[in-house]
């Protein structure tokens, strides 16, 4: 037999083994040997007298035994019976999670993660598995081998380790620093129980039964095995296996088999993404079975056989009919004719016997791909397949083709075959109850039966210490630990500044007590790992090189596995005499954080081995020492020093800093340029003599003995002791193993290793030195340790001879190395990786502690429901017994050490316990745990917005506690209208020097809070409604180790009116009371979140790709309230009182602890964001249409109760969609809806209260009335003159300007008597503070089409525009003309002089010609009226459109005298303060447009809760929807296009906006449209450059229009002059592309030139020039030569060459 076959025929024996014992376990369930762990939990919670009304399990209905073998060895047995009811069972989902490694860290809480290694066959395989138990001292793994049994009603899994052998694979041998721990057994076995008795004629309910067997050695000296700890650990491993295969049962691919011809290399699943990724090798068939080898026939059964040869060339995987999936497979081999062999795939229906009764949910179907025959024997395809989870919809993809399912197949019902006898093992566990008088009764013995079974007697050496001694040492270490860590969690603000020096910082501890001296230093070191800088500090033979004043470092004693006592001395620097210390140093590890701390030790009853003091010497009293090593990233290591001592003599404690400075200092060079020196890092079943380290010579030398009190209790199989089989030789004899850790990239590149006596074994494993396991060489060498129990083990490392790199030799010959690689990918991310301080949190307890407690909290919150009841108070009554809620248990030998763990974790489960309240969840019970999904989103914003409303005008202080004075006072208080549970935190500041109006843009901008709010992460807009109202996801930051949340919100921008009367003061100013009121309206901004259930028709992988937690804000709302400037504090004008009102539940995971800590930091954010208002400029904001909403209150006599809201929309014409700001850019887009109607010719009143004239009244209706109070509508303004107005055009910028002025008036007549001449159509107002673009900024316009047949416009995916609804772009002309803004008191821009002023950008739609009046002359008697209206007019009155307005820092060189702001790419003059003044006056320049805000009337005759404007959204982002939302959509938009492209619009209709202005969004011409050719590739901006001689030539090709009606008109008797009307254009010029100025054409020339001289240098031949010192040497004929007068020369510039400038002359 072969190495590989007895390989493999051993771990098949071992599994065999495991099965009997198995066997042997299931067939004595009621054995008085089993033992019931009754823990106070279970009757605390059982006296309580009150049913439970949820059916989910909890930790305590898991019963837990355990039994005693002979062997000292126990073996756990944890039972949970489900009630199932009437729905049918099936197993598939638990098989599905079972045998899916890598989700058992989701169900295991003492799992950090599992992987699979090895497919043996289709019921086989080989996993890894790691343990996060091992703090303070290394971590666990072990690799088993596991086999799955199933029917239709029982399933059983059962692992077991793989035993060791000399010619196991690489994976099987060590993995340092993590430690083979041992499994024995490790079983599952799921049934389905639904047996009638034969004693009852009532049926037994239907149950599902949950077994688990346990049987664990960790090899540690102190493991998780005590009674009350393991009953906790694994009923919190039943209950989360239960609870994943509830969650993801469903979700889980499974590959079923695999036949003949397939060669399986690789399985993975992707937890996050859910995808199982399934490499396997399509190689020669094996024809003949019955010649194969005996491992291979004892792992196939006869049914395995049969599906081995059904499965030819094929692989067969189940997947849930629940679920969509996606399948891609891909194929590879070294021929272009292997890999592209046909094969075929199928998916059909499972028609198993016991899927006939399933659920829908339950349902599956099976996924089979065949292979084609390879062409020959030397041929080998590799076939990759991805089966990935994708979205909501059922179905098959077939590398992203639909693939139907088809009908069911019926199958043999032997697929489901199992072994008979192991069948009716487990069916006699079926009628047993567990809750049985014979096992409770022998619980109350078990604490005293267990000490004497567990623990055999050990004999005591001579030289050992007494169980006081030992508890005192120990107890001196744990303080010294707790004193240690306590000083590094110490806040920055205690740590004041002493000194700095060689990248070393060292502080000192701020204490009131003077004789407390307590020196921190810290250092940062790049490129040195975390285990190099361990070595340098540990091996003591190190510090002679980076302290010079170090003479010796002597082992005294191995105290025990973690601390050791060494004598440490140094040299006498005249005229100090030399000191010496006794230090016992003891070292924590975790995988990113290393602890050594050390103290003096001088109790000689304690330490014996003390050596006296010597006269000449000092002794130096060390309290504390302490070393910090934490790796910030792969490439970064932060190490931290902390040192209390006083060195006595003549020294003071002054020299301290320096030394410290030059430790660290010399730490970080030594490691950079020397590397790591070897290191012992663990030491099992021996005690170090000797550890010594020579770097001179480059030589380590450790020297130990074996001690039987170190050994971990490997024992007898107890598979041996219950079968009764002589199977002594598979007993486990004792190893003794020393783990060292060497660094072979700088230190050493080959080592030279002498081991006396020869060991028993060795393994190395060089890992990269940016691997997060530990990078360097691993040595594990191990001896037997009866054989070498009367040696002595000597071990010497060398630097080995020779420039061979990677070689270690042993003893003389060369060692196998196991290297572990990492992908060039990886090392690249490694390398790239952010620097990230871990969490400095105490190493002395394994992480399992608290992830159980974790889960414990949540599933009994889980559980509750919130109520308050069960889990927390039965938890916290069964904390009271140390023995009950200790989770680390003693050892199995009664060891100090252990001791020392239990009673350190007893006294920490003491203190924690009494915060359980505060590590349970935080997540909301009843009604409120999530929003009612029957509200609209906009509902659910009112309701906030009421609440808000309601604060701000009637605030109290009653109730609200002081939490935070830091910054500012943050409060909080539960107010039970938004959470009964969740309190709400308030914090509050004035904000001197800015505006609430600038504020509010700033908080509503999602691109500038990523500036100001850290816990901010992303938001993407689902719907928008209006007036910055909208719905989004938005995502926050959890923080480590919490993983992001997103929330559904709906936000809402408000308007009230303020709570307090302006002061009287006020009256004497030029403006009214009522307008500064206006302007002083407090703005409310509030978010809260709504149901899910909304969103249905978004698809989830678009907005949430990464599947985050879902949370609640229930409000986050801020109040900015500009103050009075006449009040009696003395704030600078403006100031702000910013309010922030945040409750938020983050739900998932997270404590409630953390989650209120979050709510009270989010009110911290007004400091933040004081911080950036200071730092910028005022944003760009839009004036009209106005943003918000402005809220009124109807006077009621009684208040009303119901929050009923009226919408009164006070513009009818214009409606700002949303705005957005990109703070990286200065970009400014903003999105309006216009809806023009109809603008009438004749000069009627309108008499209806219709403000929006329908296509219906046409003819009829007259002009726009203008209405009373704030519910006024001017839809059409005056016309402002033509001063400072641009007409975007160049032929236009020379018009004249008139000087007339027109004040503001409602009449309909000026003052003089005569008729207003029409006004152009006022399309929107932006406001630019000039200081945010100082050198200026260009606005851009375009719009689209509304489509009549869509309710809502489409957003843009960049979140910053829509796209236009109709395919041909309007071309409508947009006149815009800029103006100075005077200073006002109430913003930021006013108050000082030299700030650089605001300008109003209005912008205006020329209709005012179009709706002049029917005049008849008298003299000639010609009736002249209005000329017809053109296309893009009526387009607006019947469809609308809607609008981008986008403002950004201009591209082109400013003026000298000022700045220059372009409108479309045409320059606009600026009019000035005073001309603005005269055109438009005070009140039309400072009207801050409150009166156009929609209004929201709260009053208890409203018909709904909610107005139907904010049920219909106005703009809607459909690349979120799903695939079919969006085909149903897109389906009648391509016919419509199709019929429009069928009949395209004449030219003549285009023709019609022919003004003084540039039109917008629409392409060129015909015949001004440059060739794709001539427009791309490198110099495509050549071709859209303007040609600077055309001005001179008539040769440019143009587009004349046709002539315009408005052309016609005359001048008009009346006062109508042609000032009142744009200039007509002849013609209309359209640029396409980008334009570049001349200076930039220059550049690129000059580069073209430059590049085009080099590469002809290199193409033409070179001169070689013979040098001559007399004219008289040159030949005769001297044509072709040339003449070369050296001017500058510098000889051996670089490689040879020389440097000469020199002039040539031809001959």
């Amino acid at each position: 037999m072969s190495d590989g076959a007895r390989l493999r025929q051993s771990w098949y024996n071992a599994l065999s083994e495991s099965e009997e014992y198995f066997r042997t376990l299931l067939k004595s369930p009621s054995s008085p040997e089993w033992k019931r762990i009754v823990t106070t939990s279970d009757t605390s919670k059982r006296g309580k007298g009150k049913s439970r009304a949820s059916a989910a399990p909890e930790l305590t209905d898991v019963i837990v035994h355990r039994r005693t073998l002979k062997s000292g060895d126990t073996v756990y047995r944890a039972v949970l019976d489900v009630p199932t009811g009437d729905e049918p069972v099936v197993l598939d989902p638990w098989k599905s999670v079972l045998i899916t490694p890598e989700l058992r860290k989701e169900w295991d809480p003492a799992v950090e993660g599992a992987q699979l290694l090895e497919m043996l066959d289709p019921t086989t395989r080989v996993s890894k598995t790691n343990f996060t138990l091992g703090w303070p001292a290394n971590p666990r793994d072990a690799v088993t081998i596991s086999r799955t049994f199933h029917d239709a009603t029982t399933l059983m899994d059962i692992s077991t380790s793989l035993p060791r052998s000399i010619d196991e694979p690489a994976y099987l041998r060590p993995s340092p620093p993590y430690v083979r721990s041992d499994v024995k057994l490790f079983a599952w076995c799921i049934q389905y129980l639904t047996q009638t008795p034969a004693t009852d004629s009532k049926p037994i309910p239907a149950k599902l039964r949950i077994t688990c067997f346990w049987q664990h050695n960790f090899k540690a000296m102190w493991n998780f095995g005590s009674a009350a700890g393991l009953s906790q650990e694994l009923a919190a491993t039943v209950l989360g296996l239960y609870k994943t295969v509830r969650g993801r049962g469903s979700r889980v691919p499974l590959l079923l088999g695999y036949g003949n011809g397939v060669a399986v290399e690789r399985i993975r699943f992707d937890v996050d993404r859910e995808a199982l990724t399934v490499d396997y090798s399509i190689v020669p068939e094996e024809e003949d079975h019955g010649t194969q080898s005996t491992d291979l026939s004892q792992s196939l059964d006869l049914h395995s056989l049969k599906e081995h040869r059904r499965l030819v060339r094929a692989i067969e995987c189940a997947l849930p009919a629940s679920q969509g999936w996606d399948v891609q497979l891909t194929t590879k081999a070294s021929s272009e004719r292997v890999s592209q062999l046909p094969w075929t795939a199928e998916a059909v229906r499972d028609g198993s016997p016991e899927t006939g009764n399933q659920l829908p949910e339950h349902e599956k179907f099976l996924f089979r791909v065949k292979h084609s025959p390879l062409p020959d024997d030397h041929s080998v395809l590799k076939v990759k397949v991805v089966i990935e989870i994708s979205g909501p919809s059922r179905g098959l993809r077939l590398n992203g083709v639909p693939k139907p399912i088809e009908h069911i197949e019926e199958r043999d019902p032997s697929s489901y075959y199992m072994s008979q006898q192991i069948l009716q093992d487990a069916s006699s566990t079926a009628d047993l109850s567990f809750h049985t008088a014979s096992t409770s009764s022998t619980s109350q013995s078990t604490a005293s039966s267990s000490g004497t079974t567990t623990r055999p007697p050990l004999s005591r050496m001579p030289n050992e210490r007494t169980a006081a001694a030992e508890k005192a040492i120990l107890s001196q270490v744990r303080r010294k630990y707790i004193y240690f860590s306590s000083l590094l969690q110490e806040p920055e603000a205690k740590w004041k500044r002493t000194t700095e020096g060689r990248g070393v910082e060292v502080t000192q501890l701020d204490s009131i007590d003077p004789t407390l001296v307590v020196y921190r230093a810290e250092a940062t070191f790049v490129g040195v790992g975390l285990w190099d800088l361990f070595g340098a500090i540990v091996t003591p033979g190190a510090r002679v090189y980076w302290d010079k004043q170090h003479e010796d470092a002597v082992l005294l004693e191995d105290v025990n596995e973690l601390s050791e006592l060494w004598h440490v001395k140094t040299k006498p620097a005249w005229p100090v005499n030399g000191r010496d210390s006794v230090l016992l140093r003891t070292v924590y590890k975790s995988p990113s954080t290393i602890h050594v701390f050390a103290f003096s030790a001088d109790n000689l009853h304690l330490f014996p081995n003390v050596p006296p003091v010597d006269p000449n010497v000092i002794r130096t009293q060390v309290d504390l020492q302490g070393w910090a090593i934490e790796a910030l990233s792969p490439t970064t290591t932060l190490v931290t020093l902390l040192e209390q001592s006083d060195p006595k003599g003549w020294s003071n404690k002054t020299s301290i800093p320096q030394q410290m400075i030059t430790a660290l200092a010399g730490i970080g060079e030594f490691a950079i340029k020397c590397g790591g020196p070897p290191a012992a890092t663990r030491l099992a079943g021996a005690k170090a003599n000797d550890i010594r380290y020579d770097h001179e010579r480059g030589s380590f030398r450790i020297e130990y003995e074996v001690s039987e009190s170190r050994r971990t209790g490997d024992t007898a199989s107890s598979n041996a002791t219950e079968n009764g089989a002589n199977t002594s030789s598979n007993i486990p004899l004792p190893v003794v193993e020393c783990e060292i850790r060497c660094d072979m990239d700088t230190w050493a590149h080959s080592l030279d290793i002498v081991v006396d006596p020869p060991p028993q074994a060795i393994s190395c494993l060089r890992r990269h030195r940016l691997s997060t396991n530990g990078g360097g060489l691993w040595l594990t060498i191990s001896h037997d340790a009866v054989f070498a129990s009367d040696d002595r083990i000597l071990v010497i490392i060398r630097k080995g001879p020779g420039r061979d790199k990677g070689v270690v030799m042993v003893n003389g010959a060369k060692a196998i190395v196991d290297v572990e690689e990492l992908p060039e990918s990886e090392v690249k991310s490694l390398t790239k990786q952010k620097r990230v301080k871990p969490a400095r949190i105490p190493l002395d307890q394994p992480p399992v502690v608290g992830a159980i407690r974790r889960r414990r909290a949540e599933w009994d919150g889980d559980g509750e429901g919130g109520s308050g009841q069960g889990g927390a108070s039965g938890d916290e009554k069964g904390s009271t017994s140390p023995s009950a809620s200790s989770f680390t248990s003693a050892p199995k030998f009664s060891s100090p050490l252990a001791r020392f763990f239990t009673m350190a974790v007893e006294q920490a489960t003491t203190t924690t316990q009494q915060a359980v309240a505060a590590i349970s969840p935080a997540t909301a019970g009843g009604d409120q745990a999530m929003p009612s999904s029957s509200k609209p989103p906009m509902e659910h914003a009112l309701d906030a917005l009421s609440h808000v409303q309601t604060f701000y005008l009637n605030p109290s202080a009653d109730g609200w506690a002081l939490i935070s004075e830091k910054g500012f006072p943050v409060h909080r208080k539960i107010i039970p209208e938004i959470s009964t549970t969740i309190p709400v935190h308030k914090g509050e500041k004035v904000i001197e020097g800015v505006s609430a109006e600038e504020i509010a843009a700033v908080v509503t901008s999602y691109g500038c809070r990523k500036q100001w709010d850290d816990r901010f992460d992303s938001a993407v807009v689902f719907e928008e409604y209006g007036a910055r109202c909208h719905t989004a996801f938005l995502v926050t930051k959890g923080g480590f180790p919490f993983r992001d949340r997103g929330f559904y919100v709906a936000s809402m921008l408000a308007r009230t009116s303020p709570k307090t009367p302006v002061s009287a003061s006020l009256s004497r100013r030029n403006s009214g009371i009522e307008a500064e009121q206006e302007s002083r309206a407090a703005v409310l901004c509030v978010t809260t979140s709504f149901s899910s259930d909304s969103m249905a028709s978004f698809s989830p992988a678009k907005y949430n790709p990464y599947n985050l937690p879902v949370g609640r804000f229930f409000v986050d709302a801020w109040i900015l309230e500009t103050l009075d400037p006449y009040a009696e504090e003395n704030y600078a004008i403006p100031s702000t009182k910013c309010t922030r009102l945040v409750a938020a539940d983050y739900a998932g995971s997270i404590p409630a602890a953390v989650n209120s800590m979050i709510n009270g930091m989010l009110p911290r954010s007004i400091l933040n964001l004081e911080t950036y208002m200071k730092g910028i400029s005022p944003l760009p904001f839009i004036r009209l249409p106005r943003a918000g909403l402005f809220i009124s209150e109807e006077k009621q006599d009684e208040p009303f109760k119901e929050n009923s809201w009226k919408f009164i929309r006070r513009d009818n014409n214009r409606m700002l969609v949303t705005a957005g700001y990109t703070p990286e850019e200065l970009v400014y887009n903003s999105v309006i809806t216009l809806s023009l109607g109809y603008i009438p010719s004749t000069d009627t009143h309108d008499t209806s209260d219709d403000r929006t004239p329908r296509p219906s009244r046409i003819g009829t209706n007259p002009m726009p009335e203008v209405k009373h109070g704030a519910h006024k509508s001017e839809d059409f303004t005056r016309s402002a003159g033509s001063l400072g107005r641009s007409t975007l055009a160049p032929s236009s910028r020379s018009g004249s300007r008139s000087r007339e002025t027109l004040r503001a008036t409602t009449s309909a007549f000026n003052l003089r008597g005569a008729a207003k001449a029409p006004s152009d159509f006022l399309l929107a107002e932006v406001i630019v503070d000039s200081k945010t673009y100082p050198k200026g900024y260009e606005v851009r316009v375009s719009s689209t089409l509304r489509d009549l047949k869509k309710k809502y416009v489409s957003r843009s995916p960049d979140n910053n525009g829509v796209q236009g609804g109709d395919p041909q772009a309007v071309v409508v002309p947009v006149t815009a003309t800029v103006h100075v803004l005077p200073q006002s008191p109430l913003h930021s821009a006013g108050l000082q002089a030299e700030r650089p002023p605001q300008h109003l950008v209005r912008l205006t739609i020329p209709t005012a010609q179009f709706h002049v009046s029917t005049i008849q002359d008298p003299l000639t008697g010609e009736t002249r009226s209005a000329p017809p209206r053109p296309q893009w007019l009526l387009d607006l009155e019947e469809k609308g459109a809607v609008w981008n307005v986008e403002v950004r820092p201009t591209s082109a060189s400013g003026k000298r005298d000022g700045m220059i702001v372009l409108v479309n790419g045409a320059d606009v003059t600026i009019a000035s303060e005073k001309e603005s003044l005269a055109h438009l006056g005070r009140d039309e320049l400072q009207n801050n447009r409150i009166s156009k805000m929609n209004m929201l009337v709260r009053t208890s005759e409203a018909a709904d809760q909610i107005p139907e404007e904010l049920r219909q959204p106005i703009a809607v982002s459909e690349h979120l929807y799903e695939a079919a939302v969006l085909e149903s959509l897109n389906a009648p938009e391509q016919t419509a296009g199709q019929t429009g492209d069928a009949n395209p619009k004449p030219d003549d209709d285009q023709g019609a906006t022919g003004s003084a202005n540039i039109p917008h969004g629409n392409p060129a011409p015909e015949g001004d449209t440059p060739s794709a050719s001539a427009s791309g590739g490198l110099l495509g901006f050549l071709n859209s450059y303007p040609n600077p001689l055309a001005r001179f030539t008539s040769s440019t090709p143009r587009t004349p229009l046709p002539e315009s009606p408005s052309s016609d008109l005359r001048k008009l008797p009346g006062g109508f002059n042609e000032a009142d009307r744009p200039l007509a254009l002849a013609t209309l010029t359209r640029t396409s592309g980008r334009t570049y100025p001349l200076s930039m054409l220059l550049a690129v020339a000059l580069i073209a030139f430059l590049l085009g001289s080099f590469l002809r240098s290199l193409l033409s031949p070179a001169d070689f020039i013979y040098v001559v010192t007399d004219l008289k040497e040159v030949d005769e004929s001297t044509v072709g030569w040339r003449e070369i007068r050296r001017l500058l020369e510098i000889k051996y510039l670089i490689g040879g060459w020389d440097f000469q400038i020199a002039v040539v002359r031809r001959h």
